[in-house]
């Protein structure tokens, strides 16, 4: 979907429906990728609005079990740009409709201990898991858009950081034993153990590039 909208954005005609002050650009950072829209309002305040989104597999280990996941990136962001020196450079606040997440999936093929007791593969099945956050976030940044010294083209960029709260961590078996509570509780001792590990993600630094297209 992301990719239909960059390219539905570089297709719109440069007519008068975008009369200077309108921008689009493509991006690429910690947020993921993403497509962008500015207005000005003023020459020293913007309206700036993103679709964020992409995934990025990785291998990790925890408490002796090995999960496959990915990082999902999925957001939408509005915010106000001020340019103190109606130059390039700009400060943000804004917020964000905020679906960022991990995914986790395991399947043991030896016994496994989960929060204190051992399982075998059987009844433990497939553990899948999810850490995700505040649906709604806000953050705040610093940055440089050069389009607006150019007349058509430039780059941008910014650095900030993204408040999302607290990680909240789930995780379910599948084998023999679902629905046991002794099972389950160690189900969540594990939840809780991988919430520890990623506690420091309430605050998440930003950092993106990108290329703006000015009308």
């Amino acid at each position: 979907m992301l990719r239909a909208v960059s390219f539905g954005l570089l297709a719109l005609p440069t007519s008068a429906a975008f009369a200077d002050g309108h921008a689009v650009g493509l991006k690429v950072g910690a947020l993921g990728l993403g497509a962008e829209y500015t207005y000005e309002l003023t020459e020293r305040i913007s309206l700036r609005g993103a679709l964020y989104g992409s995934q990025l597999g990785f291998d990790a280990e925890e408490s002796g079990i090995e999960y496959q996941g990915d990082v999902v990136w999925d957001s939408l962001t509005a915010g106000v740009d001020f340019h103190p020196l109606k130059t390039a450079l700009r400060l943000s606040l804004g917020i964000m409709k905020n679906d960022n997440g991990v995914e986790l999936l395991s399947r043991p093929t030896t016994n496994q201990t989960i929060g204190g007791d051992t399982y075998t593969p059987a009844e433990i099945g497939t553990l899948t898991g999810n850490i995700g956050f505040d649906d709604t976030a806000t953050f705040a940044g610093v940055g440089w858009d050069w389009s607006r010294d150019a007349s058509v083209f430039g780059m941008s960029h910014d650095i900030g950081l993204v408040d999302q709260g607290s990680a909240v961590v789930t995780l379910r078996g599948s084998g023999t034993l679902l629905g046991s509570p002794t099972f389950q509780e160690d189900i969540n001792a594990e939840a809780s153990e991988l919430a520890n590990e990623v506690s420091d993600l309430d605050l998440v630094p930003f950092l993106s590039v990108g290329f703006q297209f000015r009308f």
